[in-house]
């Protein structure tokens, strides 16, 4: 029989466990200009394993922990695994930030338990790369996650990019995502874990095989190996590099197409010429709209089958329109794809500077601003679009300066804490898919022509409190319901 593929990416040796993680994090940089990096712990095996895996290899780095935790209050002993977590960082005296979740409440919006999970995760996680000052979020995702990820995407008719699956790390928004142990087995793991006197928690819901992926895990590939093919998670494993190698060289070529269908983005924003996109062959044609609504926060509609329609529709003659997922529309009209959103695009208030005097609250639009002379560093960022949202500036930095609030302007950038350049703020909006009709009703705080708050985000790092006993500026954002008619 054919030797199966080289181990590097589908380590089964426990005694080899860490030196593969090690390798995976130097050949893919996953550590690279990380200071402070957090660790996704849900209390099971995979997560355990990141946790005593990453102390040593960050201790070594100068890197900080934190420890993140989602109490998803979908099991009876979800509470057990929250103070199991807080046990395990307390013993390696790392700060634990946790959340408890409330995803029963979720079913009525459509989605699956496991997508609403999901999504409570990430939105807990991008809070705490804001608000901690994380540089990345690892987290537990092994081999067998790979394989198992493959062969679901195959169910609902993937393409390259859904089938290339898990990725050594990946940028959300405000929050980078990183992997180090997917080149690592479950089954080395937890015999890692076992040689090592490591404990950790069993989630009973793996064994529930009314959900697709625990089908395909418990049920499906079990049943593949005993039918001749022993090594087919490293097989698929394989194939998932294969298709990821595959997929990062075409997206490339189809940013490249982008760049030059809509070379400035905000004055194409929303706007894609057809006769040179037509002009593409098809894998970049999928690709090309693809990003494009991406680009303009539509992400709902990128799906295979919207987007195979839309190019559908741009290769008949004629005007057309098509209304996609989120209230926004796709319309044809003198051979150029546009984006317009159903309801009519509000204007922007005018700037207005914030009142000399504290307390003094101010209303733009549907916002209302108010800063509070303070001791120490506050933040609440849920994410751009979200509010409350509320920061502290440093108050000797911006003493006797005045503070405004404003919407976008073209090329306003900001210079984030925790990162070393410069963001653009339209590319922020994108990453936080803000619909395109919106980004000139959110409020930013300026000071002179610098962007020194996006409400939600960060700060400008130049504004940042230095210590916790310094003295500073708490602004608060709040959002004024509309009146009721």
């Amino acid at each position: 029989m054919e030797r199966p593929p080289q181990s590097s990416r589908y380590c089964t040796d426990p005694q080899a466990v860490a030196a593969s993680v090690a390798d995976n994090i130097r050949r893919h940089g996953l550590l690279d200009g990380v200071s402070h990096l957090g660790l996704a712990v849900s209390g099971g095996a995979d997560s355990v394993a990141l946790f005593h895996l990453m102390l040593p290899l960050c201790h070594d780095a100068g890197i900080r922990l934190s420890v993140l935790h989602v109490d998803h209050g979908l099991r009876h002993d979800s509470r057990e695994d929250d103070a199991f977590v807080r046990h395990l960082a307390k013993q390696a005296g790392l700060p634990c930030l946790t959340r408890q979740a409330d995803i029963p409440s979720s079913k009525a919006s459509g989605r699956s338990v496991e997508m609403a999970a999901r999504d409570a995760r990430m939105a807990f996680f991008k809070e705490c790369a804001a608000t901690a000052g994380l540089d990345a979020i690892a987290t537990g995702h092994q081999a067998d996650d790979v394989a198992e990820t493959l062969l679901l995407r195959l169910t609902r008719g993937s393409g390259a990019t859904g089938l290339s699956g898990l990725r050594p790390r990946s940028d959300n928004g405000s929050c980078r995502l990183i992997r180090p142990l997917l080149t690592v087995s479950a089954r080395a793991l937890r015999t890692w874990l076992t040689s090592g006197n490591h404990v950790w928690r069993e989630d009973t819901t793996n064994r529930d095989t009314s959900i697709p992926r625990n089908l395909i895990r418990n049920t499906l590939l079990p049943a593949l190996e005993q039918c001749g093919y022993p090594d087919l998670r490293p097989r698929l494993c394989q194939s998932a590099e294969a298709l990821r190698e595959d997929d990062l060289l075409l997206e490339a070529l189809a940013a490249k197409h982008l760049s030059l269908l809509c070379p400035d983005p905000l004055l194409d924003e929303g706007t894609l010429p057809l006769e040179p996109f037509l002009a593409q062959p098809p894998a970049l044609q999928r690709r090309i709209m693809r990003q494009w609504l991406f680009r303009n926060a539509q992400d709902q509609s990128a799906g295979l089958d919207t987007v195979s329609d839309l190019i559908e529709r741009c290769q008949t003659l004629g005007d057309w329109k098509r209304q996609l997922p989120g209230g926004t529309r796709a319309v044809c009209r003198a051979e150029q794809l546009s984006l317009l959103p159903d309801a009519p695009t509000p204007a922007p208030p005018p700037d207005a500077d914030l009142p000399a005097a504290p307390n003094t609250p101010l209303r733009w639009g549907n916002f209302e601003i108010t800063v509070t002379p303070d001791i120490g560093i506050h933040s609440v960022a849920n994410g751009i679009g979200s509010y409350p949202a509320t920061c502290s500036l440093d108050a000797a930095t911006l003493r006797d300066a005045t503070l405004q609030i404003r919407a976008r302007r073209p090329g306003d950038r900001i210079a984030p804490t925790g990162h070393s350049g410069t963001k653009k703020i339209h590319d922020l909006f994108i990453d936080s898919k803000i619909p395109q009709h919106l980004r000139d009703t959110l409020p930013l705080l300026a000071c002179g022509n610098s962007i020194i708050w996006v409400p939600g985000y960060r700060i400008d790092r130049r504004f940042a409190v230095p210590s916790a006993d310094a003295p500073c500026l708490r602004v608060t954002l709040t959002s004024i319901p509309p009146p009721s008619r």
